[in-house]
């Protein structure tokens, strides 16, 4: 049998071509590896549409990975494929958006996977090649306890050539070093399965032998490091600081403002970290809290200064509308910006995606209305335009928007907007 695992593209970003779907991919190499089926992966990011149904052909199993954005498009696809294939073939989705909404995507595909795919898919295609049709059309993941048993991506199932990724001026790819993240941020859809928060890591030195097998086949020097927060785990830092100093690799990371400190900034040095992200939301302690952020504005804008003053590349990202904002709490943000100069800049309208509280129980946030057309939950695409598509009883969707434009023109003196930078998104 031939399993096909296709990535929906995102259209309406500036760039749709930065690095393949390291979740499909993750699932397509477990399932490769223990699976005695044919996989291929198709990415509608870089690849046609002519492509996609050449691969169909033949094909038994269609997998999709989806966003909330693009989960029309997907529903879009999967109908052009099973007309193609005149109604025969099994159609499988998986994704943030099918995790938080699972009973709603099942009106639409044959079985939907949530949360971590990886051993579920496998049982399941184990299934099918048996002849057995499970009873339960939704399938809840299994969290991966140990990372350090799951085989690395197999990039050959894209062309990396296609892509268009870049760290430090380099050719990069993303590599994913722990899972979870054990911050509660009200706004967060990253942690929508049960065990979201409990996180997970690869031991260094299966990272390391990561990082050096993806230079020895393909040249690859830079990479983008994809965890929720790669500064969490110090003494694990310590041990990949110990193995990476000598090879001069260049990283880019996200990480936690407020856990930023000397030994953090040296390992960081020693890794070959030269640009670091961090989700600062608001220079509001109001809003902050409010996010249940658990940040201090205080210790943000003195982290901020001093990870610039160590010479890293920062970018921040900075959200707009949360219940609660006004004009008063936005010019609290502009002012840190200003303080700080960070070198690079993105600010996002806040969208209620399926899965948070916010979209859950939209009532105790004073959310009166929340838009249902998914294809609107961009937060950011093309030339730093966004969707809105929620309101407070203070706050409507235009004035969201007019805060966002005063935001960024606010800033936009101060520092470098995202999305052109040289260093990509």
């Amino acid at each position: 049998m031939k399993a096909l695992f296709i990535k929906t593209p995102i259209p309406m970003l500036k760039d749709d071509a930065l690095e393949p779907d390291m979740g499909l991919l993750y699932v397509a190499t477990y399932v490769q590896k223990h699976v005695d089926m044919n996989v291929k992966c198709v990415d509608l990011s870089v690849d046609s549409l002519q492509k996609l149904f050449e691969e169909s052909d033949g094909a038994d199993i269609f997998c999709f990975s989806t966003f909330t954005a693009n989960y029309y498009l997907t529903v879009e696809l999967k109908n052009k494929i099973k007309e193609y294939k005149r109604g025969k073939g099994i159609y499988i989705a998986g994704g943030h958006h099918v995790s938080a909404l699972p009973k709603e995507v099942k009106k639409d595909f044959d079985y939907v996977i949530t949360g971590e795919g990886e051993i579920v898919m496998k049982e399941l295609f184990q299934a099918i090649l048996e002849g057995r049709e499970l009873p339960n059309k939704i399938i809840e993941g299994k969290i991966i306890q140990d990372l350090n048993v799951i085989d690395d991506i197999n990039y050959d199932l894209v062309d990396i050539d296609k892509y268009t990724r870049i760290v430090n001026g380099k050719k990069a790819l993303s590599i994913l070093t722990s899972r979870g993240c054990p911050y509660k941020c009200e706004f967060c859809n990253s942690t929508l399965s049960k065990d979201g928060r409990h996180v997970r890591y690869k031991s260094a030195q299966k990272v390391f032998n990561e990082i050096m097998a993806l230079n020895k086949k393909y040249g690859i020097n830079a990479f983008r490091i994809q965890d929720d927060i790669f500064s969490i785990n110090r003494r694990r830092l310590n041990e990949m600081a110990d193995l990476l100093e000598d090879y001069h690799f260049d990283f880019r990371c996200f990480a936690r403002i407020d856990n930023i400190d000397d030994e953090i900034i040296e390992n960081f040095k020693r890794i070959g970290v030269r640009h670091i992200s961090f989700g600062i939301e608001s220079g509001s302690q109001k809003i902050l809290n409010l996010m249940n952020k658990g940040l201090n504005v205080e210790i943000v804008k003195k982290n901020l200064v001093k990870i610039m003053e160590e010479g890293f590349m920062v970018r921040i990202f900075l959200i707009v509308g949360y219940p609660g904002e006004t004009y008063e709490t936005l010019q609290e943000t502009i002012n840190l910006v200003k303080e700080c100069h960070p070198h690079e800049v993105s600010v996002y309208p806040l969208i209620p995606y399926p899965g948070t509280p916010l979209y859950n129980t939209p009532q105790k946030y004073d959310i009166t209305y929340i838009d249902p057309d998914f294809s609107k939950y961009y937060q950011i695409y093309g030339d730093k335009q966004s969707g809105y598509v929620f309101e407070t009883s203070q706050l409507s969707i235009d004035t969201i928007k007019e805060m966002r434009e005063y935001l960024m023109d606010s800033i936009k003196d101060c520092c470098t907007w995202a999305i052109d930078s040289e260093e990509n998104v």
